[in-house]
């Protein structure tokens, strides 16, 4: 008799651990790839914003959607092309609105779609806003209260001279072949600003801020966001006093009186996976991260020289509900 109340004890308590199983697998979510799932390709540029983005993309969509994820790493220009073709599905940045005479044909042939806006983007004319304000704790007393707009630079260009090269303020800038530089000098030009702008690396450029913030030095500095500068050193951007406006800059024999364009950073979708993915179209239409957030990302990254795939993992978990709600759950 006790042997017969053992084996019925035993087969209760067998029967309810598998009953708990069953109700654990129902409940967990996808965990990787899974089988008849298509394989989703996204686009990866070579700038430091993008591929944190592209690798919180692709650890949602394959760990927890379920889907084959590949990098294809390509400019974005041809990345259009090839989510227009089929070999790529999606992108997590566009930038808008230089990129519109890219994008747009394809998206005129309904293939393209653009998401939110992931992040804000812009650039501008930054110095250290010690220079401005002071630092009390710091005992930095300010250099050019005055100093707010890229007008002001008229009094107070004599704060950036290079003895390298005196007589003009400098603006640091980045490679002669970067966008901004002929939109720089165009904006010297048509102020009749006493500056000049000095090509270097991106690397140079923020060495010599993150250098002139220690020893409270003045220096003037062009800069885009996100950026991982912006969260290292407390910066000051200088008003423009005109606005950027369709058309400014498109005539390099000409001198704008405009100011550096607002960036609308979108991500980018094939229309095909409302049907193919509706999960992962979903995703890519609604992710948001946010200017403070695309900073202190990259920061981790390019300066603190934290693994990618450890500081989106990070993200991940701090936004699961945001994300799920991107998703549709």
């Amino acid at each position: 008799m006790r042997n017969i109340r053992k084996l019925i004890i035993l087969t209760f308590m067998v029967a309810m651990a598998a009953i708990l199983v069953l109700a654990a697998g129902c409940s967990q979510p996808a965990s990787g790839p899974q089988k008849n799932k298509p394989t989703i390709r996204l686009i990866e540029a070579d700038w430091t914003s993008n591929i944190i983005a592209t690798e919180i993309a692709r650890q949602v969509i394959n760990e927890q959607l379920g889907y084959p994820v590949e990098r294809i790493q390509t400019s974005p220009t041809a990345g259009w092309a090839a989510i227009d073709r089929g070999d790529a599905d999606a992108a997590l940045e566009c930038w808008l609105p230089q990129r519109y005479p890219e994008i747009q044909p394809f998206m005129d042939k309904g293939n393209i779609e653009l998401g939110t806006q992931i992040f804000p983007g812009g650039a501008g004319w930054f110095m250290p806003r010690f220079v401005s304000e002071g630092n009390a704790e710091r005992g930095i007393q300010p250099m050019a209260p005055g100093l707010k707009s890229i007008l002001d630079l008229k009094e107070h260009w004599k704060l950036f001279e290079n003895p390298e090269n005196p007589g003009k303020g400098e603006l640091v800038g980045g490679s002669p072949g970067w966008t901004d530089d002929p939109l720089d000098r165009s904006m010297i030009r048509a102020y009749d600003l006493p500056m000049y702008r000095s090509n270097q690396s991106e690397a140079v450029m923020c060495a010599r801020m993150i250098a002139a913030d220690k020893k409270g030095e003045p220096l003037l500095m062009f800069m885009w966001w996100p950026h991982w500068i912006l969260a290292q050193v407390d910066m000051v951007i200088l008003e423009e006093p005109d606005p950027w406006y369709e058309g400014a800059f498109e005539d390099d024999t000409q001198d704008y009186k405009a100011g550096h364009p607002p960036y609308d950073v979108r991500t980018v979708t094939a229309t095909r996976l409302k049907d193919a993915a509706p999960d992962v179209y979903n995703f890519i239409k609604n992710i948001e991260m946010g200017e403070q957030a695309a900073n202190d990302l990259m920061l981790r990254v390019d300066v603190d020289k934290e693994e990618i795939a450890v500081v989106a993992a990070d993200w991940i978990k701090q936004n699961q509900s945001r994300i799920d709600n991107w998703i549709g759950k």
